[in-house]
């Protein structure tokens, strides 16, 4: 009995420990039923999520439905905890095919395939919204609109259209009163400066109609000038009023190099953990040279490797303290990023600006977050495709049965149906 022990014991220590190595950090679902392929989802808000009924939704979910029917295939869907279960899928070839968003990258490239190019989306900052009103927004909104093409050459035509009508009248109809009988006539440039300044109070609203004119047409001519003048003080009111309501709660754009001092939570293993993990290291490399601060730099950039993360992969997980400003929230899906942002956990969320912008358009957090309208880089979005196998001629299927897809007139339409109107670029 004495040897035995120590036998037994070394057998299921060495149990535990093949089964601890054996399992992933993250993983996903076994698949169930007879199935020709095996496609991966995971919670990613608007794109692929799963219903009340256990069954997939969203964006890519409807697409893949459309897309199978061509390329003739069964389907069996499988819900992983994460990008990094999704990625270890396809490398074991356990996982044909993962649609829920994945950033086409030359590092993803090398291990998995992609499909075409879906859809272009872009990293970008979430932030909460303050409720006042941001003047330096409201100026440049008002600068931008104003010097576009047609609202310069709208003023302009505006302005000649009043001041020629102020000639006219200064030559035919107008009878200006220059003071008492004894005075001396005005001058030439006295009078037509005086026209001059006519035109633009006229023009700009300032004066409404008087009874400086002593025949019809010229009070006709009056009322074109103020007709003309209260339409361009409309719609130059309007562009304030628009800039300033715009400008309530929105926040200047945070630089890439501010992120590393900020509180940020992103999604984890995603291409916004990278992200934050090279801008942080570019800190590292501006700190001075040995110095605490660059020590610590390196620490958190380390931290922010997605290799050096296991265990519960669905868990939301802190970056330890380290005496630093900022700090890093990892999350398991965009949503509960959002959700630590709107209970004041963190100051901002790293991620897909669609995701980000869908989100804060439902409740509760409509009103309560704001997505920043600049992206820090553009973000291709492809299904991605295992190479266990031998998938080319999935993949060559795939891709035609997209193009179909983008070439049809209700791409667009279809994609604002799940996003929102509004929610992509006019290109």
């Amino acid at each position: 009995m004495s040897h035995r022990c120590p036998i037994l014991c070394r057998l299921c220590l060495l149990l535990v420990l093949t089964l601890g190595f054996a399992l992933p950090a993250g993983a996903c679902d076994v698949p169930e039923g007879d199935h020709d392929l095996v496609v991966a989802v995971r919670s990613a808000e608007p794109f692929t999520y799963m219903g009340p009924d256990g069954m997939p939704r969203g964006f890519a979910v409807d697409l893949w439905h459309s897309v199978s029917t061509d390329i003739d295939k069964t389907t069996a869907f499988v819900n992983c905890d994460s990008i990094d279960a999704q990625e270890q899928g396809l490398r074991r070839g356990t996982v044909d095919v993962v649609i829920s968003p994945l950033t086409i990258t030359s590092e993803r490239m090398l291990t998995y395939d992609f499909s075409q190019q879906y859809l272009s989306s872009g990293l970008t900052l979430a932030v909460a919204q303050d409720g006042a009103i941001d003047f330096e927004v409201a100026i440049e909104t008002i600068t931008d609109t104003v010097f576009q093409p047609t609202v310069a050459r709208a003023i302009i035509l505006f302005l000649l259209l009043n001041l020629v009508t102020a000639f006219l009248l200064r030559a035919f109809m107008l009878n200006l009163a220059t003071g008492s009988e004894d005075d001396p006539p005005p001058g030439v440039v006295r009078t037509w400066m005086a026209y001059m300044l006519e035109a633009v109070a006229r023009t700009s609203g300032l004066k409404g109609i008087g009874d400086g004119f002593a025949t019809l047409m010229g009070k006709v001519f009056e009322m074109i000038m103020a007709v003309v003048g209260t339409a361009l003080s409309a719609m130059i009111l309007g562009v304030i009023t628009s800039a300033f309501v715009g400008a309530i709660g929105e926040n200047p754009p945070v630089s890439a190099q501010a992120l590393p001092g900020l509180n940020i939570a992103v999604l984890r293993c995603s291409t916004a953990q990278e992200f934050l993990r090279l801008e942080t290291t570019e800190a590292a490399f501006r700190a001075d040279e040995g110095s605490e601060r660059q020590t610590k730099l390196k620490a958190r950039a380390a931290w922010l490797s997605c290799d050096g993360h296991g265990g519960n992969m669905r868990k939301v997980e802190a970056m330890p303290a380290d005496g630093l400003p900022g700090g890093v929230v990892l999350t398991p899906t965009w949503k509960e990023g959002v959700e630590q942002l709107y209970q004041g956990k963190v100051e901002a969320v790293l991620g897909d600006w669609i995701a980000l912008s869908y989100m804060s358009r439902r409740s509760p957090y409509d009103g309560q977050i704001t997505v920043q309208d600049s992206v820090y880089r553009n973000e291709p979005y492809g299904w991605a495709i295992t190479r266990a196998g031998g998938n080319e001629d999935l993949r060559r299927a795939i891709d035609s049965a997209l193009i179909v897809r983008m070439r049809d007139t209700d791409w667009r339409k279809r994609i604002e149906n799940t996003l929102g109107s509004g929610a992509i670029a006019p290109n």
